[in-house]
């Protein structure tokens, strides 16, 4: 079960410091989309063992939101609209 501490402890990963051939390689997970919706969490839990920092390859990613940003879904609206309008 995900809780809060749980996540706190996924966002305390230190880019600077963390061993990057120690996190799990993105780029080698193979999903299982025969799992029911509500068991693919857990099961990318599993293989991510944390899925806020991990590597693709050699290259470290750590992903970081911000509470006060717009909704991803809106800023992907606004940009297909301006890209649909050639901005």
């Amino acid at each position: 079960m995900i809780t809060t501490a749980l996540i706190d402890y996924f966002m305390s990963v230190d880019m600077e410091t963390v061993d990057t051939e120690k996190l799990a390689d993105i780029s080698t997970l193979e999903f299982d989309n025969s799992l029911p919706i509500e068991k693919r969490p857990a099961y990318v839990l599993e293989k991510l063992k944390n899925p806020l920092c991990f590597r693709c390859g050699e290259v470290g990613v750590k992903l970081e939101f911000d509470d006060a940003a717009p909704p991803i879904q809106e800023v992907l609206t606004n940009f297909m609209i301006r890209k649909k309008s050639g901005l």
